[in-house]
């Protein structure tokens, strides 16, 4: 998943290009989480009629697809303090705050689909902090993510749950902040 942003220090005016992220499988520590639970070991996967087997499991291993990425558009840092641009969720809107200000280009929150097997809980875990980079040298952090996902959130009857999410580009006046910036985001998707 990609985020971007495109930041001016002066009057530089600059294109964003679209980016497309290719779908990712599902990450985490546990090298089964993947698959849901009763299809994880071979133990449970014998059949051998004493109730252990899995003949009608769903063993459906979970993927993530990035359907759209997030973007924060335009802005310029008016200062050398920190500012910070929120993307809000339910409106798609930017808000700034501190030392920027917006000089236009829609921007838009990230949309993800995961598939599975159906019914089946997942849990969804976004970083905590991710540095955002441009080839020119620039760079600010993107955190606060905030997702449309329920407390616990379920596959449908389909195996199907689509979000959108969102997060708060933090830039400082004191780093070197300008071009257009990017920054991969790792999703990680578990079955519960």
């Amino acid at each position: 998943m990609f985020a971007r942003v495109f930041l001016l220090l002066a009057p530089l005016l600059g294109l964003a290009l679209p980016a497309a992220a290719p779908p990712a499988l599902a990450q985490g520590a546990c090298p089964q989480c993947d698959l849901p639970p009763g299809c994880r070991g071979k133990g449970n996967q014998n059949g051998n009629g004493n109730g252990n087997g899995n003949r009608n499991r769903n063993c459906q291993r979970l993927s993530i697809e990035i359907d759209s990425d997030m973007d924060f558009g335009r802005v310029v840092i008016i200062g050398r303090g920190e500012g910070r641009v929120l993307l809000d969720l339910d409106t798609g809107e930017k808000r700034l705050f501190g030392d920027v200000d917006d000089l236009g280009g829609m921007p838009i929150t990230g949309r993800a689909i995961v598939t599975g097997a159906p019914f089946e809980p997942i849990n969804v875990q976004f970083p905590f902090e991710i540095e955002m980079r441009g080839i020119l040298g620039g760079q600010a952090r993107l955190r606060d993510f905030a997702t449309s996902l329920p407390a616990m959130p379920v596959l449908d009857e389909n195996g199907r749950l689509e979000f959108s999410f969102a997060g708060t580009l933090v830039i400082s006046g004191d780093e070197r902040a300008g071009g257009d910036l990017r920054g991969r985001v790792p999703i990680s998707v578990t079955y519960l």
